[in-house]
């Protein structure tokens, strides 16, 4: 339940006048100033391709051109509940523990949310809210259950008869479910964009922090009304996708599952391509509103703003589409970072930025206590200074999905990787193994693995692997 302003106000000098007092919802007491704590917004997509970040025009004017679009940036796992959940806590898989979408080994259920970046946040002094998607399966905890850490709470939550979360969804407001319908004013971005701007406006005076988590482009990619009839003539302003790897000839280098795979047409692929793009634009409407928001507020210096999907997709590459595999077009995400205060000139940064960084970085930025269990580092340091030291490669893993359907999350084996700025090593459960050397052959079309004079490069490789994942 939000808290009327006047009552915010009552509760904070109460804490201040008692001290000892059983008012513990909320910390209200010692509020920071607008310059030690700045305003924190995630801005999350879902299976967003890398390539589709050119179209959204308010992600370009505002983020973008006022940012660091980090070329380089990537998830540690391609999929979706294990990718917010190193969102959510700066660790790699085999760490937190939540492998895949579903039970047992995978979802909400198997999240530990008992030390979570909101909570840290909460503790030093933030107003917290997540706004739409949360966590695979969250409905499969118990009915109105609020992870803590969060003060707003307008959740989906996964009904019987939802066929997706476009129309027709059900959100969890605050403990309290709530339907919503079919109309054009139902679409559920608009919906989650009109809540986030209200929690904008109703926590200017304080900081805070917002998941805005947009169910686009997710299947089956439904864009608004007023969107339906955009990117379907190709022009100058809208290529189509057709890049070297696109319904790949020859797969024989390939893994068995590659093989076994039952690809789409190249029309089903370049439909789904166009839809996707579609269902975008209403996040790029909310990030406008967002931003205009913030502006109205006088507090957009003062706001970090990220802008990143929880994986990528393939859209026809290698003759795929969907996630979980580990080539580029997976785990190769958007990532763009605003923050006027500090990055007052925009640039393209190609260093390697991972998912497990966000929340070391946003701790640091909010002057919380730093986190031994971080797997990822704070790249607040490349803000000031792009030459500075960094990270050289990064692990890769997935976990298989035991589900009974065809879909890519469970036809993909279990594999662990390591991927440098020159090479990208795969190593299967099955045994079988994949090397790309990523300088010559960027759209992985020519595994070396096999080949005897890769052999040590192979054996390097593996050995940072198992470094990091024992």
């Amino acid at each position: 339940m939000k808290l009327p302003r006047p009552l915010l106000v009552i509760l904070a000098l109460s804490l201040v006048l008692f001290p000892s007092g059983s008012l513990t919802a909320c910390s209200f007491s010692e509020q920071p100033t607008r310059i030690d704590k700045p305003n924190i917004i995630i801005i999350l997509t879902d299976d967003q391709p890398y390539q589709t970040l050119q179209y959204m025009p308010n992600v370009q004017k505002e983020l973008v051109a006022k940012g660091i679009d980090f070329t380089n940036a990537y998830v540690t796992t391609p999929l979706c509940c294990p990718s917010r959940a190193s969102i959510l806590t700066g660790q790699y898989v085999h760490n937190h523990g939540v492998k895949t979408n579903r039970a047992p080994i995978g979802g909400a259920t198997v999240f530990d949310d008992s030390s979570t970046l909101p909570m840290w946040l909460q503790a030093g002094g933030y107003r917290t809210a997540l706004i739409g998607k949360y966590l695979n399966d969250y409905n499969a905890l118990p009915e109105g259950y609020i992870p803590p850490g969060w003060d707003e709470w307008d959740a989906f939550v996964l009904k019987d008869a939802d066929k997706d979360f476009y129309y027709g969804y059900t959100l969890s407001e605050n403990g309290t479910t709530v339907q919503y319908g079919f109309d054009p004013e139902d679409y559920s971005t608009d919906v989650l964009s009109g809540k986030a701007v209200d929690f904008i406006r109703e926590n200017s005076d304080v900081p805070f922090f917002l998941m805005f988590n947009a169910y686009s482009p997710h299947q089956p990619y439904l864009a608004a009304d007023r969107h339906k009839d955009l990117f379907k003539i190709y022009d100058d302003t809208f290529a189509r996708y057709n890049p070297p790897d696109y319904f790949e000839a020859d797969l024989t280098d390939k893994p068995a599952w590659l093989n076994s795979y039952e690809p789409q047409s190249a029309d089903y692929v370049e439909k789904v391509y166009q839809r996707m793009l579609r269902s975008l634009m209403s996040v790029d409407d909310a990030v406008g509103e967002l931003v205009n928001t913030l502006e109205k507020e006088n507090i957009r210096d003062n706001t970090v703003i990220i802008f990143m999907s929880d994986n990528g997709f393939a859209l026809g590459n290698h003759r795929l589409i969907g996630k979980a595999c580990p080539y580029e077009t997976c785990i190769h995400v958007p990532l763009v970072i605003s923050y006027p205060q500090k990055i007052t000139a925009s640039r393209a940064d190609p260093n390697l930025i991972l998912n497990i960084d966000l929340a070391p970085t946003l701790a640091e930025l909010a002057g919380v206590a730093d986190h031994p269990t971080f797997d990822g580092e704070s790249f607040l340091p490349l803000i000031e200074d792009p030459s500075a030291q960094w990270r050289d490669g990064f692990l890769i893993e997935q976990y298989q999905d035991d589900g009974e359907d065809r879909s890519m999350t469970s036809l993909v084996p279990a594999y662990v990787g390591f991927r440098t700025d020159e090479w990208k090593y795969i190593e299967y459960e099955t045994g079988e193994r994949e090397l790309y050397h990523l300088l010559d052959d960027p759209f992985e079309l020519n595994n070396l693995a096999g080949l005897p004079e890769y052999e040590l490069t192979m054996l390097e490789l593996s050995a940072r692997v198992h470094e990091i994942r024992p």
